[in-house]
């Protein structure tokens, strides 16, 4: 026969369980009912939409920052020359197209920077802003 004690412990248990698994259903409801009220009306763009926000610099820009090979590069800067993109860490060969960085002179591969920049407007290295205007503003309220 099973003891009173085991009948009283095996009731605490169960009750617990079930206890803790409808709290766990109530939080639940709760946290969903309470999404579903605060969504945006249908067709409505938040004003913090990130398609609002351009961080990054424009194409057309990007496109006037100088273009050269690796073994171009190396001959005008000699010894003092990355042997690797900072950004993808790859090795730069002799024919790699890179893009060179107003102002700070930095060097990376022409997509690896193109897709930094349009995101960021700084270089990856020194975090300078190769963008004249900001240059100019900077100077100015020194």
């Amino acid at each position: 026969m099973i003891g009173a004690g085991y009948v009283v412990g095996f009731t605490i248990f169960t009750g617990t369980i079930l206890f803790v698994f409808l709290m766990i259903a109530i939080c639940f409801l709760v946290q969903r009912t309470s999404a579903y009220h605060h969504q945006q009306p249908a067709g409505t763009v938040p004003v913090h939409s990130i398609n609002n926000f351009h961080p990054g610099i424009d194409e057309a820009t990007i496109r006037q920052y100088p273009k050269l090979l690796y073994a171009e590069a190396k001959l005008h800067q000699g010894n003092s020359t990355s042997s690797c993109c900072s950004i993808c860490l790859a090795d730069y060969n002799d024919t790699d197209v890179l893009r060179l960085l107003p102002d700070c002179s930095h060097i990376f591969h022409l997509k690896c920077v193109d897709s930094w920049l349009r995101l960021h407007a700084t270089c990856p290295v020194c975090r300078n802003s190769p963008l004249p205007e900001v240059m100019a503003s900077v100077e100015v309220t020194s």
